[in-house]
């Protein structure tokens, strides 16, 4: 009986409030583009970009419009609009923008058709440090001083669905991070003053001018216990940053909605233990639910402190446990498991509630 009532529960929780989870991206779906006028030609050439816009922001892929097998659904992208509008640009009649909305359940089927990954809503979070160096003199990238570059990367990050925080750079940033943490790669320093935005990954940058046109720039992406780097060089510092994020969100692509990870099917048991309250069966299932990678989850058994789950997944088990990890519900269990053989049995992955 208390297994029942137990099953009833979770099974109530899980359809409530589903998409109240924290950090969710919103906006995944539509996209805006600059049109010359609303003549029925330039509507739709503006249909059509958008759309391309906005699967590489469904995907995470930024080539994805290249793809053939997706020209002729580019093409016909009218068919996909829920509704649009325009709006005045800041270059006033000159500079009209076309918004539009498109039918997210529509396109979901169509990448599932094409074989292309569905990146969901719940997408981790990331803290950027760029550091500058120009005649000799190092500095912290500000707001206030780098308008320009702030806007590169805020604006390229909006257009792949990735949340990128900038520090305020207030006396509490100014006092934790220095020059020289950047410079040093000085990670615990770096990781310390990144606790106030509680981040999911945080990003590092070094711009130095070598010449008068000529900057180079490393970048450093720490990702739980992964350091990802790299480096560019370019002529514009604009450039430099916006690519920067461009390849931030190429990584966290990779990893979290793999091209060519969508054909097949796996079958993964998860346990999640400290399960004792109304609340954690909602947020356990919650957490699942805003999976992209999870097709169906179902509930196998239910124990006094602990559920175990059958998931079906695409991408494999690696996609899924990039997933689990955000949002700081459940963390991975490296010890054994205290329950029941009979229970813990052909169980591939073992969680815990934070």
């Amino acid at each position: 009986m208390l297994k029942s009532i137990q099953l009833l529960l979770l099974w109530l929780c899980m359809g409530y409030g589903a998409t109240a989870m924290a950090g969710q991206v919103t906006g995944l779906y539509s996209a805006e583009v600059p049109v010359a006028g609303q003549s029925v030609e330039q509507r739709t050439d503006g249909i059509r970009r958008a759309f391309a816009r906005m699967l590489i922001k469904v995907t995470g892929n930024r080539t994805v419009p290249q793809r053939p097998e997706l020209q002729e659904d580019i093409a016909q992208a009218t068919r996909y609009v829920q509704q649009f509008r325009y709006r005045l640009g800041a270059g006033g009649a000159s500079g009209r923008l076309l918004t539009v909305q498109f039918d997210s359940a529509a396109v979901q089927r169509l990448l599932r058709e094409r074989r292309l990954p569905v990146w969901g809503g719940n997408r981790p979070s990331g803290l950027v440090w760029l550091g500058i160096e120009s005649q000799g003199q190092r500095r912290v990238m500000r707001p206030e001083l780098d308008a320009a570059l702030v806007n590169a990367m805020t604006v390229t990050a909006d257009q792949r669905g990735v949340p990128l925080i900038l520090p305020l750079m207030d006396l509490e940033d100014q006092a934790a991070v220095q020059v020289a943490d950047l410079w040093g790669d000085f990670e615990q320093n770096i990781r310390r003053a990144s606790q106030r935005y509680m981040p999911d990954l945080i990003v590092t940058g070094r711009m130095t001018q070598i010449s008068g046109r000529l900057w180079r720039v490393t970048w450093r992406l720490y990702h739980g216990d992964r350091t990802t780097s790299w480096g560019d060089e370019g002529g514009n510092l604009v450039d430099l940053a916006r690519e920067g994020a461009q390849h931030v969100s190429d990584l966290l692509a990779e990893r979290y909605a793999p091209v060519g990870g969508e054909a097949n099917l796996s079958r993964i048991r998860l346990r999640v233990s400290g399960v004792t309250a109304l609340a954690q069966y909602a947020g356990v299932g919650r957490l699942l639910q805003s999976q992209s990678s999870v097709v169906r989850a179902d509930m196998i058994a239910v124990e006094p402190d602990a559920v175990i789950f059958e998931l079906q997944v695409r991408g494999g088990i690696q996609v899924l446990e990039q997933g689990l990890s955000l949002g700081g519900v459940i963390e991975p269990v490296t010890d054994l498991p205290d329950a029941p053989q009979s229970l813990v049995e052909g169980v591939d992955l073992f969680y815990r509630m934070r």
